[in-house]
Parts: C-alpha cells; sequence; structure tokens
C-alpha cells in the first residue's frame, strides 16, 4: 500500500469521528437552536460532490468517506427538522 492511500485511509478514519460527537449531543440534549441546517444542506452538497469524484478516480477510501458523511449529515438534518422549536418526541 502506498504512502498516499495509507494517509487516504488515516483521514477518513479520522475524518468519520468529526460528526458522532454533535449528532450523540443532538441525540442526548434533543436540543438543536442553535444549529444551523443550511451549514449541514451545504456540507450534503459538497459531499456529493465529492462523493462523484471520488467514485470517478476510483478511490476506496475517499468513496466510503463521503457516502459515510452523507449519511451522517442526513441523519443531523432530520435532527433538526425533528427537535426545532423544542419538538421532541419523549
Amino acid at each position: 500500500m502506498e504512502l498516499s492511500q495509507i494517509l487516504s485511509w488515516v483521514g477518513t478514519g479520522t475524518g468519520v469521528l468529526i460528526g458522532i460527537p454533535q449528532l450523540v449531543k443532538t441525540v442526548r440534549t434533543k436540543k438543536v437552536g442553535d444549529l444551523s441546517t443550511t451549514m449541514f444542506v451545504l456540507i450534503l452538497v459538497t459531499c456529493a460532490c465529492f462523493l462523484t469524484r471520488a467514485i470517478v478516480i476510483k478511490e476506496t477510501a475517499f468513496t466510503f468517506y463521503y457516502a459515510f458523511l452523507i449519511i451522517m449529515n442526513s441523519l443531523q438534518i432530520f435532527l433538526i427538522w425533528r427537535y426545532r422549536d423544542g419538538n421532541s418526541v419523549a
């Protein structure tokens, strides 16, 4: 395995961890008032573009990473929608 591939997987591994704390905090507190839906939508658009590129160049690490980010950010947008204005379900 080349150094660039190793670094791709290391970056993927650490990158996957980025959104998890916010997601866990949102689920625990059911508070989303200070989260920007627009930011998460822009991240989704960005990830979709980068995912397309990763698929075209057949870069497995980045394909996995951007697919994972799309799932995580979609879930965060769903939670923002669900818990916005204190509409949490007990």
